[in-house]
């Protein structure tokens, strides 16, 4: 792993501009990152996690119902935030993360999506062990059940960088935490790949071409709420573990 940068990046990108279909009667109302976990809204999780780490601003994406999600986290988060929009969330993520592409220039920044929750450390560890090239993606290599596998971003970590990202991927040696430090070498990139591509597809391109990194965050807390289902074990983790985010 090169030597990491010696400051948190001055910003993080949040992608929160999707419509949520997965999630069934929580989004019936409500933009998923505004549907509350313990309490709480889901995108809290991630902006507090954020803000532990020393990252003082916040870009977040918007889309599906943008005016409703951009009023409530103006009134309710301590941290400044600003937003880009993406007119065309039901398309690929590849737009969204181009739509903060002015926000954040050649600039280092953390990438997460609204929809993991995480404990501070693990955005913590990320940031400590990113590299100061390329893309470094926060990288679990703990036991998980097979439900929780089948749903997940896979990753084949070898010698510290990733040869292989993706739902499918065989072999594979850590899962994907949905966290990365990019730096301005991920534009390049993304004005390779069709308008319409995944994160994976981007990703896929640094990877094959030595420039994404695994920081190995093995025993932080996150967890991908996708489904109802997804939310019921996210609740009782966060009730009965309120450790985990301590």
């Amino acid at each position: 792993m090169p030597t990491h940068p010696p400051h948190p990046p001055a910003r993080a990108v949040i992608l929160a501009a999707g419509i949520g279909g997965r999630m069934g009667e929580h989004t019936a109302d409500l933009p998923k990152p505004l549907v509350a976990l313990a309490g709480r809204p889901l995108i809290a999780y991630t902006i507090e996690a954020i803000e532990a780490a020393g990252i003082p601003e916040v870009v977040v994406v918007t889309g599906f119902r943008e005016a409703q999600l951009r009023t409530a986290l103006a009134e309710a988060v301590r941290v400044p935030v600003r937003f880009a929009s993406n007119p065309h969330y039901l398309k690929g993520a590849s737009l969204s993360l181009a739509a903060a592409r002015d926000f954040c220039r050649d600039e280092p920044f953390v990438l997460t999506m609204s929809d993991h929750i995480f404990g501070p450390d693990l955005i913590h560890e990320l940031v400590a062990l990113a590299a100061p090239s390329g893309v470094t993606v926060a990288a679990d290599a703990r036991h998980r059940e097979e439900w929780f596998i089948d749903e997940a971003t896979r990753l084949n970590v070898v010698d510290g960088r990733v040869d292989a990202i993706g739902k499918g991927v065989t072999p594979w040696t850590h899962l994907d935490a949905g966290a990365f430090v990019c730096s301005g070498d991920v534009w390049p990139v993304l004005d390779e790949v069709d308008e319409d591509a995944s994160l994976s597809d981007v990703f896929s391109i640094l990877a094959a071409r030595n420039a994404l990194y695994a920081a190995d965050v093995t025993g932080t807390f996150w967890f991908d709420v996708d489904t109802p289902e997804d939310y019921l074990v996210a609740e009782r983790i966060l009730l009965g573990r309120p450790s985990a985010l301590a």
